[in-house]
């Protein structure tokens, strides 16, 4: 039941392994201490708080790194999703964030130059989707034609299962309208003829939806195109940052775009150099 509500959700697949991994070891536990059916219980909540609890004390005592513990009590959170029981609320290990990796203008313009030059209107769209909305590769990969919309001078994209299976409405800026609109036209011409107003919004040769990992291969391919040796997660990183730089005042905005339940997430792209902080108590020491 797990498995196949897993495969569901618009998650990368290392990351359906991890929890798979995780609620297996959660399972075997509370199995082990007899404890399994009090945690699925439909009013069981302060047992499930209590064990989830005691679970998370006993891997902080193992010794994993806080993001490893913050990882499986994801998985407990996702295992209880998969039967509409609500988690509990219990405090992730507090991780000590590291910069985002951004890339920098002249990077950054060096990747879309290699994007322009993209033969297929498929993967100029997935570049620029990537590159001007923030998406994470599991809900780009899960778009589905309907998810696009589009008029004369605006347009959206609806991640209907983003992070947490929150749904999010994403603007268009007009780049992307045009890419997406060039790729809606060939779309429709593709070998397997779909349906026009239905289905995948990216397609592979066979007909079938583009997986997450020729999405990635893709932006790799761009990237090292560009002389740029980084993830495709580094795009997100890159707009995110430049939108905390441009909106930091309104964090909660940015937030929102990029589909962060917790406004302190999107905190961690506003992290200033040393050499920033350093020249700005200077500053002062001169005035």
């Amino acid at each position: 039941m797990y498995d196949r509500w897993l495969e569901r959700q618009a998650l990368a697949a290392r990351t359906r392994s991890s929890y798979r991994r995780w609620a297996c070891e959660l399972v075997a536990h509370l199995a082990a201490g007899g404890e399994l059916d009090a945690f699925l219980a439909v009013d069981g909540e302060d047992d499930r708080r209590a064990l989830l609890g005691d679970w998370r004390r006993r891997l902080v005592d193992r010794g994993l790194a806080p993001s490893t513990v913050n990882l499986a009590l994801a998985a407990s959170s996702s295992l209880l999703d998969s039967r509409a029981l609500p988690p509990p609320r219990l405090a992730r290990v507090e991780v000590e964030p590291s910069p985002a990796r951004a890339l920098s203008g002249v990077e950054l313009r060096a990747v879309e130059l290699a994007a322009d030059r993209l033969g297929s209107s498929r993967d100029r769209a997935l570049m620029q989707v990537l590159l001007r909305t923030g998406l994470r590769i599991g809900e780009v990969a899960a778009l589905d034609i309907t998810d696009v919309r589009l008029t004369q001078r605006t347009g959206e994209l609806v991640v209907r299962h983003g992070k947490g299976d929150r749904r999010r409405v994403v603007p268009l800026t007009r780049s992307v309208r045009s890419a997406l609109r060039d790729w809606r036209t060939d779309r429709t011409r593709h070998p397997s003829r779909p349906a026009a107003d239905s289905g995948p919004l990216w397609l592979s040769r066979s007909g079938r939806r583009l997986s997450v990992r020729a999405i990635s291969k893709l932006v790799s391919a761009v990237l090292a195109t560009a002389g740029i040796e980084e993830s495709a997660h580094a795009l997100r990183h890159t707009l995110a940052t430049r939108l905390v730089r441009d909106h930091a005042r309104d964090l909660a905005l940015v937030a929102d775009i990029l589909g962060h339940a917790d406004v302190k997430t999107t905190r961690r792209y506003a992290r200033s150099e040393l050499e920033d902080r350093r020249a700005a108590l200077e500053d002062l020491d001169r005035g």
